[in-house]
């Protein structure tokens, strides 16, 4: 019987949130960076809960912009479209572009397939000078427009108003007869009903694909490279690498050491409830359902929400509502471990509450969870975060509040132990994460004369796991809390080979490989966020002549699109005043399936310096070049015209 194949569309998510996941629980692939993104009304997806849709009379339910009127910030107002961008673009570029003409904008919004994005600024004012200076502003060769956007409608009152002229029959009629737990588990777990041996095909297709285009792109934007194409795809089904069969996760059911649970209004309106959002807010979906049926939730997860709800039960703070921005709790988070350790966070919207009335509630959690009841919940570790406008001048000195137990949790990972901050980025599949690790160790072949080079380290997991193979491992981290947990993990499990550096990469990077000595051998591994990173990580990943091979791990390469295909073309492209070192060749790749049930998997990519032997081969067509990177005709090889980026 033949399988629907679940397409990822290629798109650019200039913003850094995940507002593709319909429920609450945040893309597997995401690196956090310690701040959770406050709700901005219709744009938020993330933390938020429900309303009466029966409440027909009021202005919430008629007019879909009354979220602007509010007197609150939104980045519907205040905004303005950039047209004429472009083909080539990453999110850091754009940014930083704008930041060079002096402006300040609040969000940067990208569109698929595009030359215009959206960009918001924090007054009238603001958006009246970015207009008067991006008007004519040259970049990369293309000369910009702007004009003012108009704001979008909000979801919830458009699906709201559709509802009322809609009969309710020819609704039912159209959508399947699904229970509350089946329409959770399908918006979280979309693959859910098919055979895992279906959902590592639907992977292995969607990552081929992926390659197949990257390919296309390669040969569009690297006429240098179109011979040596030629061979690999003659020898790749049509694809400039070979693409091996995907890695299964070790554990199916029950995976996840993370996961966010909105705290909203149940479906008939009646109840508070901790769960997954059954839809996307974008959708008009703002109700929540118990998420307990959730295959790829672990059991002291479900030990967690079931005790967060009897608390809420009994709390006398309402929900947060991302419609009207009224009430308290937002979101729970929860993170587990292979051991006994979990941790708790709760984000609440102080609103009118005083500093001394937070004090309080802090105290009933830790009474609850401690003494109480809710000691059944076994939370080792309990935070509360406070999230909205105005914190300091309310008089909160912080917005992340330990409120009991331990102030980190412990891992145990390919036979070391990790120390995991509130905040810190950690794999959501730890037995699946030891299957990636392992694979990138393989394919960095480290030896003993080895300095690895593990850019956005986070806590340190990659490069600890190869330490003992390795003369030197450097880890570039922009968190300090990750970095600091880093150097205890690195301290716990006596590694003393370790340097961990804590700086934005394309500031820090250019000065760690310029220190490094030509003769030294290194391995690269570059485990980027979701946003991507900087071009000028890539400047110095490439100037670096003694890293020979790089190994690039993208949770979701579709997601991150436009970063990803200018990665590679700037790896791979031949050498110029502008394209400094030996180029790269994109040699081998191989899918990791982190998150079974789901739509999503990592993809390993090992790129190898031109020359190398197993990139090239003895059967490698000659043309023209030597290893070094010249002609042999002795001058600098790609010295001519050739279009860039």
């Amino acid at each position: 019987m033949d399988q629907p194949v679940y397409k990822l569309n290629p798109r650019i998510k200039m913003e850094g949130n995940k507002d593709d996941d319909t429920a609450t629980s945040k893309p597997e692939e995401e690196k956090e960076s310690g701040k959770e993104k406050e709700p901005e009304g219709p744009t938020s997806s993330e933390a938020s809960s429900s309303v009466d849709v029966n409440k027909n009379e009021s202005s919430l339910d008629t007019d879909p912009y009354h979220y602007t009127k509010r007197g609150e910030f939104t980045s519907e107002v205040y905004k303005i479209e950039i047209q004429n961008l472009p083909r080539h673009y990453g999110f850091v570029e754009l940014k930083k572009m704008l930041h060079k003409l002096g402006l300040n904008p609040k969000k940067v919004k990208g569109i698929p397939k595009s030359n215009y994005a959206f960009v918001t600024f924090s007054n009238e004012e603001e958006r009246q000078n970015a207009l008067s200076v991006i008007k004519g502003h040259s970049w990369k060769k293309r000369k910009l427009t702007a004009k003012i956007a108009k704001p979008v409608a909000d979801p919830v009152t458009c699906k709201r108003k559709q509802e009322t002229e809609e009969e309710e029959e020819e609704e039912d009629a159209k959508k399947p007869k699904l229970s509350v737990e089946e329409s959770v588990s399908s918006a979280v777990t979309p693959l859910v009903n098919h055979s895992y041996e279906e959902q590592l095909d639907m992977k292995q297709k969607e990552m081929e694909d992926f390659i197949s285009f990257l390919t296309r792109e390669f040969d569009k934007s690297i006429p240098e490279m179109r011979k040596w194409l030629k061979q690999q795809k003659a020898k790749n089904d049509g694809k400039c690498c070979r693409v091996e069969r995907i890695k299964a996760s070790p554990v199916i059911d029950g995976y996840r050491n993370k996961c966010e649970f909105t705290i909203g209004m149940s479906q008939d309106g009646k109840e508070k409830t901790v769960g997954f959002r059954v839809g996307k807010y974008k959708g008009g979906h703002t109700a929540v359902a118990n998420p307990l049926s959730c295959k790829h939730l672990s059991p002291a997860s479900k030990k967690v929400v079931e005790g967060i709800q009897k608390y809420m039960d009994q709390s006398s703070l309402q929900f947060f509502d991302p419609v009207s921005h009224e009430g308290h709790w937002s979101l729970l988070t929860v993170r587990t471990t292979e051991g006994s350790d979990v941790m708790a966070t709760l984000q609440i919207h102080p609103q009118e509450l005083t500093p001394a009335q937070i004090e309080e509630e802090k105290d009933k959690l830790r009474k609850y969870f401690s003494e109480g009841e809710g000691v059944s919940a076994g939370i080792t570790s309990l935070f509360l975060q406070l999230v909205g406008k105005g914190l300091k001048e309310k008089g909160f000195e912080t917005n992340f509040h330990h409120v009991s137990g331990n102030s980190h949790i412990t891992e145990d990972l390919l036979g070391l132990k990790f120390r995991i901050s509130q905040d810190a980025f950690f794999q959501v599949n730890t037995k699946a994460a030891e299957v990636l690790f392992k694979t990138a160790g393989e394919w960095a072949q480290v030896s003993s004369e080895s300095i690895l080079l593990d850019v956005c380290c986070g806590t340190g997991t990659i490069g600890l796991s190869l330490a003992q193979k390795v003369k030197m491992v450097i880890g570039v981290e922009m968190s300090q809390p990750a970095v600091d947990d880093a150097k205890v993990n690195a301290e716990s499990n006596g590694i003393t080979n370790t340097k961990y550096i804590c700086g934005k990469a394309e500031d820090v990077l250019n000065t760690v490989t310029h220190d490094i000595k030509e003769s030294e051998k290194v391995i690269g591994i570059v485990d980027p966020p979701r946003a991507g990173i900087h071009q000028r990580v890539i400047h110095a990943i490439r100037r670096c002549e003694g890293m020979r091979r790089l190994v690039f791990l993208s949770c979701n390469p579709y997601a991150a699109w436009g970063n990803f295909v200018e990665y590679g073309i700037f790896l791979c492209r031949p050498v110029s005043i502008r394209y400094k070192g030996t180029p790269f060749r994109l040699t081998k790749v191989v899918p990791v399936d982190l998150f079974p049930h789901t739509k999503h998997c990592e993809l390993v990519l090992l790129f190898q310096r031109e020359g190398e032997e197993d990139v090239m081969g003895d059967d490698a067509v000659d043309d023209g070049r030597k290893k070094d990177g010249s002609t042999k005709t002795g001058a600098p090889h790609g010295s001519g015209n050739h279009r860039t980026l």
